[in-house]
């Protein structure tokens, strides 16, 4: 009898939380209806900025130079949903095929993405190349980005 009375007990607790999610959006799930869709945010010009006026970014001129020497650089794990073995990284200015040596001495070939900012800023690893390279893919890691050839 004293088990029937705190089965029903605990049952009728978990009836009454009534936001158990046990597949959450954070697994790309069907979360709370307040969460499903993020959005970004609207981007307004600062007071006395003239857009007109403003100067337009560059694109990538597909004649940049290509990545010949031989660079360090911390990275991180990339967007683990996208397929392939890359590493997007401000080491360049146009994809390009690079290897990548790690601090264990394993190495692979991936293509290097451009991204904006300093030369000295750190890159992200697809999840395929930080296993190919034996990284743990919660921690960063110190990789040498050589010429593919």
């Amino acid at each position: 009898m004293r088990m029937i009375v705190i089965s029903l007990a605990s049952i009728s607790l978990l009836a009454a939380c009534n936001g158990i999610q046990l597949n959450s959006s954070i697994l790309n799930g069907s979360g709370s209806p307040a969460a499903a869709e993020p959005q970004d945010p609207v981007l307004e010009p600062a007071p006395g900025v003239d857009v007109a006026e403003a100067e337009p970014l560059a694109p990538t001129s597909p004649s940049a130079p290509s990545f010949r020497g031989s660079a360090t650089t911390v990275a991180s794990l990339g967007d683990p949903s996208l397929p392939g073995m890359w590493m997007e990284t401000p080491l360049v200015a146009a994809e390009q095929q690079a290897l990548i040596r790690s601090s264990r001495n394993t190495q692979v070939v991936v293509t290097l993405k451009p991204v904006p900012g300093e030369a000295s800023g750190g890159s992200r690893l697809s999840i395929g190349a930080m296993r190919a390279l034996g990284l743990p893919l919660t921690e960063l890691a110190e990789v040498q980005v050589l010429p593919a050839g």
